[in-house]
C-alpha cells in the first residue's frame, strides 16, 4: 500500500489545495474578480453546494471502479481549476468553484471506499490518518507559494499551477495505482427511474438508523463550526494586523503545521484509545480554542498560536472521525461515506454563508461563539454514536446477478 498512498496523498494534496488557498486569500480574491467579501463568501458556499452530490456520486464507486471515479475527479478539478485560472467574470468564477466541489465529491469517496476495502478496520485509522495529511501539505506548500505567485503575477497564478498537477495526479492514478480486486455484488441493469428510487430508498433507510444519523450530526457541526471562523481568518489577519498576501501566506504556515500536528496525532493515537474517544477529545479541546481566540487578537504571535490550537483539535477530530464513519454500516460503506462527503460539503457551505453573515459585526468573537456552541451539539450526538450498524433486511444490498447470471467479484 507504500505506492498507492503516497499516490492518493499527492493526488488529495492538490485537491486539497484550491480549497486552502481560498481561505487567507478570499480578500484578494474577491478584489480582483470586482465583488464584495460578502459575494466571494458565497462562492465557497456554491462549492460547498456543489459537493452535496456526493450520495450520487458516491454509489458510482460501487457501479464503475474506485480508481476509475478517482480519475473522473481530478479531471474535473483540472477543468475547473484551468476555467478559475482564465476567469475575468464572475460566471466563469461561479462555473469553477461549481466543478471544483464536484470533483471532491467524486474523489474522496472512492478514495475511501478503496483504502477501506484493502485495508482492515484495526488498522485503517493510520492509514485514513496518513492520508488526510494531504490537507496540512495543502496549507504549508500551497498557502505560502500561492501568496507568492499572487503578489507577483495576480491572483489568477496559482490556478494554472493546480490544472498541471491535477493532470500529473490524474496520470500517476491512471497509471501508478493498483487495480484492486473488490467483492461486492454487481449492479443489474435497471431503468434511470427505478435505480433512482431504489438509492433514494436506501440513503433514506440508512439515515434512518441512530448510529448513521448522528454521526452525520458530528461531521457536520465540525465542519460548519471550523469553516465558520476559518472563512474569515483571512480577513481577520489583514485588518488587524496590515498584513501583505506574501506575508500572510508565510505567517499561514503554522495552520500547515497545526494541521500536521493533528493528523499525525490522530494517525498515532486514534487506533490505540478508541475512534470515538478521539473524536471527543477533538472537539472538547476545539472547543476550548474558540473561547480562547478573541482573547489572543491583541499581538500577532498570540493569534497565531490561537489559530495553531484551533486548527490541531479540529484536524484531530475529523481525522479520528473518518474511521468511525468507514465502519457505521460495514455493508454499505461506499454509500455512508458519499453520504458524510455530502454532509460535509453541507457544512462548508453553511458554515461560509454562516461566517461571511457574521463578519459583518466586525468581530471574531461573534463566529466564535457560534462555532463553540456547534461543538456543544456535536458533543451529544457524538454520545449517540456507534460503530457497526447492523441493517435489517430491507437496507441490505441484495446480491444481483450480471448479464448472462454470473455472479461473483469485479475487478476495479
Amino acid at each position: 500500500m507504500r505506492r498507492s498512498l503516497l499516490i492518493i496523498i499527492f493526488a488529495r494534496t492538490t485537491l486539497n489545495m484550491a480549497f486552502r488557498i481560498v481561505y487567507p486569500f478570499l480578500p484578494a480574491i474577491a478584489r480582483g474578480l470586482g465583488i464584495s467579501l460578502g459575494a466571494a463568501g458565497q462562492l465557497v458556499a456554491l462549492r460547498g453546494l456543489a459537493g452535496l452530490i456526493a450520495p450520487v456520486t458516491g454509489p458510482l464507486a460501487d457501479r464503475y471502479g474506485r480508481r476509475r471515479v478517482m480519475e473522473t475527479g481530478l479531471l474535473a478539478f483540472a477543468v475547473g481549476s484551468l476555467v478559475l485560472a482564465l476567469a475575468h467574470r464572475f460566471w466563469l468564477a461561479v462555473l469553477a468553484f461549481v466543478l471544483v466541489g464536484v470533483s471532491k465529491s467524486l474523489y474522496d469517496p472512492a478514495m475511501q471506499a478503496y483504502l477501506g476495502d484493502r485495508i482492515p478496520y484495526e488498522e485503517r485509522g493510520r492509514a485514513m490518518g496518513l492520508t488526510e495529511l494531504a490537507w496540512s501539505a495543502s496549507w504549508l506548500l500551497g498557502v505560502p507559494a500561492s501568496g507568492l505567485l499572487m503578489e507577483r503575477w495576480g491572483w489568477h497564478s496559482p490556478w494554472f499551477v493546480l490544472t498541471l498537477l491535477a493532470v500529473v495526479g490524474w496520470w500517476l492514478t491512471a497509471w501508478g495505482l493498483p487495480r484492486a480486486r473488490v467483492a461486492r455484488a454487481p449492479t443489474a441493469q435497471a431503468p434511470v427511474a427505478g435505480r433512482a428510487a431504489q438509492t433514494i430508498r436506501r440513503w433514506g433507510a440508512l439515515l434512518a438508523h441512530r448510529n448513521v444519523a448522528s454521526a452525520m450530526i458530528v461531521g457536520l457541526t465540525i465542519m460548519t463550526a471550523i469553516e465558520t471562523v476559518l472563512i474569515v481568518y483571512g480577513a481577520f489577519l489583514e485588518s488587524a494586523f496590515g498584513l501583505s498576501l506574501a506575508a500572510l501566506g508565510l505567517a499561514s504556515i503554522v495552520v500547515g503545521v497545526a494541521e500536521a500536528v493533528g493528523e499525525f496525532g490522530s494517525a498515532g493515537l486514534v487506533d490505540r484509545i478508541g475512534k470515538r474517544r478521539s473524536v471527543a477529545a477533538g472537539l472538547l479541546l476545539l472547543g476550548l480554542s474558540f473561547l480562547v481566540l478573541p482573547r489572543l487578537a491583541g499581538s500577532l504571535v498570540a493569534a497565531l498560536a490561537g489559530v495553531m490550537l484551533m486548527m490541531v483539535s479540529f484536524e484531530f477530530a475529523l481525522v479520528s472521525f473518518l474511521p468511525l464513519v468507514s465502519e457505521l454500516v460495514p455493508e454499505r460503506r461506499a454509500d455512508v461515506l458519499s453520504i458524510n462527503v455530502a454532509v460535509l460539503s453541507l457544512a462548508h457551505m453553511v458554515g461560509a454563508a454562516l461566517g461571511g453573515w457574521l463578519w459583518q459585526f466586525h468581530s471574531i468573537a461573534v463566529n466564535t461563539l457560534a462555532a463553540t456552541a456547534l461543538v456543544v451539539v456535536g458533543l451529544i450526538a457524538l454520545s449517540l454514536t456507534r460503530e457497526g450498524t447492523v441493517l435489517s433486511q430491507e437496507v441490505r444490498p441484495q446480491p444481483m446477478a450480471r448479464p448472462g447470471g454470473v455472479t461473483g467479484d469485479s475487478i476495479e
